[in-house]
């Protein structure tokens, strides 16, 4: 009995791996194979991100009633604790030109939706609308609150029946663009922004202030143009506490939304490895830099 109680012990001790699942269970495999079979026949229509989008209806949750599928690829991750109960997913893996945000009731979703993945939303029930109303954000949600103009979360045992993973996984290109560039027709879409570094002053800052309780906003600038855009991190992501770098420029890529009033339109980051600021600050050297004797 003991050494059977010593084997079971051991067989119940977890691994630590990680590692997203390559395969996609039978069960799910049939209804994904069920679900493709009707958009084929015709018994339920395959629309795009922006279709979906377009059925958004300002100040409403609204909901959809018609046999609708919207299929998407993942562009966000929770893994470092910097996405909450949501996922992003945008239309294409290579130049995309639309996103949209999923308010799921789930923590560490990647371990499912893993960046990349190909997923198809059965949305028949579900809502279109914000997660907080007037900020912006247009995403898929599970209900609506009791005012009617707020989407819900996707209860974790409704998701297994309405969203639906692929086989599929790919290597997003993130979109690149100048700060200047970057506006709400990206929302939810992984985006790399060109020629971007922290405003001066930072130097010395984490990436969220000690002090806040949730969300910390940074400035970022162009090196090449006057654009600028917030990058917003979690205090709850494992990387809250780490030094910006704030001696260098380059890209950095992550999602495009805004923030949770809707105020700002922000960058968060899946990893702070997305951040590669490998080349030299590029301030401008003001007048005042110079003395009388360095002046023709």
């Amino acid at each position: 009995i003991t050494a059977f109680m010593m084997l079971l012990s051991i067989s119940c001790v977890q691994d630590d791996d990680y590692s997203v699942p390559q395969s996609i269970g039978l069960e799910e495999n049939q209804k994904l194979v069920q679900l493709l079979s009707e958009i084929e026949n015709g018994s339920a229509d395959l629309m795009s991100i922006t279709e979906l989008k377009n059925l958004f209806v300002n100040g409403e949750a609204n909901q959809i009633e018609s046999n609708l599928v919207v299929k998407g690829y993942i562009s966000s991750s929770d893994y470092t604790g910097n996405f909450y109960k949501e996922f992003y997913m945008q239309d294409e893996t290579e130049n995309p030109t639309a996103g949209i945000k999923v308010s799921i009731n789930q923590v560490d979703s990647y371990n499912q939706f893993n960046v990349g993945r190909e997923v198809y939303i059965k949305l028949q029930g579900l809502y279109v609308g914000e997660t907080n109303s007037g900020d912006g954000v247009i995403a898929i949600g599970g209900g609506a609150d009791a005012a009617g103009d707020e989407i819900s979360e996707i209860s974790e045992n409704r998701a297994t029946e309405c969203i639906l993973r692929s086989s599929n996984s790919f290597s997003l290109v993130p979109l690149a663009l100048n700060l200047s560039d970057i506006n709400d027709s990206h929302i939810g879409v992984y985006v790399s922004a060109l020629s971007a570094q922290f405003s001066p002053g930072l130097d010395g800052l984490t990436y969220v202030d000690p002090e806040e309780d949730y969300d910390t906003q940074r400035d970022l600038e162009s090196c090449v143009d006057s654009g600028t855009l917030k990058l917003e991190t979690s205090a709850f992501s494992n990387f809250n506490d780490s030094m910006l770098p704030t001696d260098g420029s380059g890209t950095i890529t992550g999602i495009i939304t805004r923030d949770y009033f809707g105020d700002n339109r922000v960058m968060m980051l899946n990893t702070k490895d997305d951040v590669n600021f490998d080349s030299s600050r590029c301030d401008p050297l003001f007048a005042d830099d110079f003395s009388s004797n360095n002046l023709n």
